[in-house]
This record gives C-alpha cells, sequence and structure tokens, in this order.
C-alpha cells in the first residue's frame, strides 16, 4: 500500500441536508435537560456555531460555553453523541430522498478500496457513532477500514496523525507525507491536510464554491469527484507533486 485516502463525510460523501446539525441540537438540549443541568432555566440561550468543517467535540463545547462548566461539557460528551447517533438514524430515515450520495461518490470509494496500492479511511469531524449512522444510509460502512473522528480531538489538525497511527496498526504501514490524502469540501480540510505535510483534493460539492476554496490552496480542487479515473491518477500520484 502506497496511499492513505481519508475522506471527509458531510460535504464531500453526502448531504444530509442540515440533518447533523438539527440532531446535535437537539442530543444537548436532551441529554442536559435529562441530566438536570439547565437548573431552574430550561431553555438557556445557547450558542450558534459554524458546523462546517468543525469537529463534534469543540462544537459542543462552543454551543454549550458561559452555559455549562467546560469540564461538565466533557462529562457530557459521550451520552450527547450517543443521543446523536440515534437521532441522525431516525432524522435519516425519516428524511428519504433528502439525504443524498453526491455525484460519483459511490464509484471513488469502490474503486479507492477495490486499488491494491491504497487503504480508505475517514476524517470526519463527526462523532464516530454519528458517521457511521450517516454512512448506514448507503451501506458505505464496509469500505473503510478505520478513520480519525470528531470525539478523538477538538482540534481537526490532529486527525491525520491520529488516522495514519491507527493505519499503521492495522496494516504495519507507515504512511507519512503526501502518501496520506484528505479529501475534503471545506477549507478546514485543506488546512488540516497543509499541518500534517498531507495532499490536499479539495471538493466543492459542500458550502463552499470553487471560487472559496481556490485561496485556500489545495493541491487539486474538483467541482465534484464524477470523474473516478480522474481523481484516482490524482490520488497515485500526489507525491510527484
Amino acid at each position: 500500500m502506497r496511499k492513505l485516502v481519508l475522506f471527509d463525510i458531510d460535504g464531500t460523501i453526502l448531504s444530509t441536508g442540515g440533518i447533523g446539525g438539527r440532531s446535535l441540537y437537539r442530543a444537548i438540549e436532551e441529554i442536559c435537560h435529562e441530566k438536570g443541568m439547565f437548573g431552574n432555566n430550561p431553555t438557556p440561550k445557547l450558542g450558534r456555531v459554524r458546523m462546517s468543517g468543525g469537529m463534534d467535540t469543540q462544537i459542543v463545547h462552543d454551543i454549550l460555553e458561559g452555559v455549562l462548566p467546560e469540564n461538565t461539557v466533557q462529562q457530557l460528551l459521550p451520552d450527547i453523541f450517543d443521543r446523536i447517533a440515534e437521532l441522525l438514524r431516525e432524522g435519516c430515515k425519516a428524511a428519504g430522498a433528502n439525504v443524498i450520495l453526491l455525484d460519483g461518490v459511490q464509484e471513488l470509494i469502490s474503486a479507492v478500496a477495490d486499488h491494491k496500492a491504497c487503504l480508505p479511511g475517514l476524517l470526519t469531524g463527526n462523532n464516530k457513532g454519528g458517521a457511521a449512522a450517516k454512512l448506514d444510509v448507503f451501506n458505505l460502512n464496509p469500505f473503510f477500514q478505520l478513520g480519525a473522528f470528531g470525539d478523538d480531538a477538538r482540534s481537526r489538525n490532529a486527525l491525520p496523525a491520529i488516522a495514519a497511527s491507527r493505519a499503521f496498526e492495522k496494516t504495519g504501514v507507515r504512511f507519512t507525507g503526501k502518501d496520506v490524502v484528505i479529501i475534503g469540501d471545506t477549507p478546514r480540510d485543506i488546512e488540516c491536510a497543509r499541518h500534517a505535510g498531507a495532499y490536499a483534493i479539495a471538493v466543492a460539492t459542500g458550502q463552499y464554491s470553487r471560487a472559496e476554496l481556490t485561496p485556500h490552496q489545495p493541491d487539486v480542487l474538483f467541482d465534484d469527484l464524477s470523474d473516478t479515473q480522474d481523481v484516482i491518477t490524482t490520488i497515485l500520484s500526489s507525491n510527484e507533486v
């Protein structure tokens, strides 16, 4: 194996039409009410944060900043994440056709998984259970042998090293530098690839347009992932750049 190929989920693989964000807020409210965390204030004002490219752990902390102490939020995270996953499964099932797999993704993931030089994985701000719930809609979980998730760290920049460590544990291969390929749709995906010395493939299928992604200087920028052969060729030649 020569390439560790790490896919973001939201805006890169699929779109839930906002179900993810709504599930996260609802999970926070339900768990905090269940445990009596809001006391005599049944409807405290929760923070509003931009979730695109963010990490679930940090997002929850930001939403509850000034409402609960940081150590209390940290203790609540496992229950909140479990509830997010439950709500996502319910919400995605109810939404039906509004949850979509983005163009070319099924073919690309299959091609990466079948290629003897590639090891597919996930690099996502979703917590592990939430990621699985979203991918289950399209039966994609079996394609991914490992990943780094939003409950592994508070900073996305920490995830490439975590994913590479798990890949080494699984295969005995040390993936370093541009042998790690990160595919994502936000400036934060590009930034974390740069931080790790990895190869950044950006795709304009999420909330950011080509014009908005270009200034962040990804190694390659695609409008979408529909040309499977072109993307595979780009992945395999990443360390030649």
